[in-house]
């Protein structure tokens, strides 16, 4: 028995961000960084922390968007025009 994987295209609606999510994502980076200024000075480390990993996250989230669209244009290069 062979296990292949599944693997199929993402929609054009699955592949970038929308900017208004972009914005909003924008915004509550910027909310995060006001919040670990704060808590880095008076929170327990645990906070901190989390905090930390929430800014991560998000900032991630925009590099991993990017990626993508650099993918779907590699693959609109390569497919054939009908």
């Amino acid at each position: 028995m062979v296990i292949v994987p599944v693997i199929r295209k993402p929609r054009e609606s699955e592949m970038s961000l929308s900017t208004q999510v972009k914005e909003e994502v924008d915004q509550a980076s910027n909310c995060l960084r006001d919040a670990l200024a704060f808590a880095a000075r008076t929170e327990h480390p645990l906070t901190v922390n989390t905090l930390s990993d929430l800014l991560c996250r998000l900032e991630s989230l925009e590099q991993v968007d990017e990626l993508m669209q650099q993918f779907r244009g590699k693959d609109d290069a390569q497919s054939p025009k009908r």
